[in-house]
């Protein structure tokens, strides 16, 4: 066998999704949802672990609470924000906070979407897949003969 023949036995790893929200039982069921949904999951109960999360282990996509002790969702999303690695990341705000004006917060802060919780587990599942499936690109069409 030759160089070029081998292939890894190893299959692609699923996407990682940072949950962050300081309820255990809200993060505890978020991280059962996204676990049936395939993907991997990392919690953290509060922004600063967090941020220390994020930088330890980069993920693909960060559902983040806004409403929080020690570092509230905005300001971790604005540090993320400044940091090149986290530049393109999806963030998805999830939180309890209906009002208009939280939300122009969080799309001010670098937020990519604003999801008010409680949400049903397919709906939730479904904006998730939004941001972490591929887009398949299409074959451009053949120029047309004269």
């Amino acid at each position: 066998m030759t160089p070029y023949e081998w292939k890894p036995n190893f299959k692609a790893m699923p996407p990682t999704i940072l949950v962050v929200d300081d309820e255990p039982d809200m993060l505890h069921l978020i991280r059962l949802i996204l676990r049936r949904g395939g993907w991997e999951v990392i919690t953290a109960a509060s922004g600063s672990e967090a941020l220390q999360l994020a930088d330890r282990y980069p993920p693909d996509l960060i559902l983040l609470d806004i409403m929080m002790p020690d570092l509230n969702g905005h300001e971790v999303c604005a540090r993320l924000r400044r940091d090149p690695r986290f530049k393109k990341t999806p963030i998805l705000a999830l939180t309890a906070q209906a009002h208009l004006e939280e939300q122009f917060r969080a799309h001010l802060a670098g937020m990519d979407e604003y999801i008010v919780k409680p949400i049903a587990p397919a709906e939730l599942l479904e904006r998730v897949r939004a941001y972490l499936q591929p887009v398949p690109i299409e074959a451009p069409s053949p120029a047309p003969r004269s």
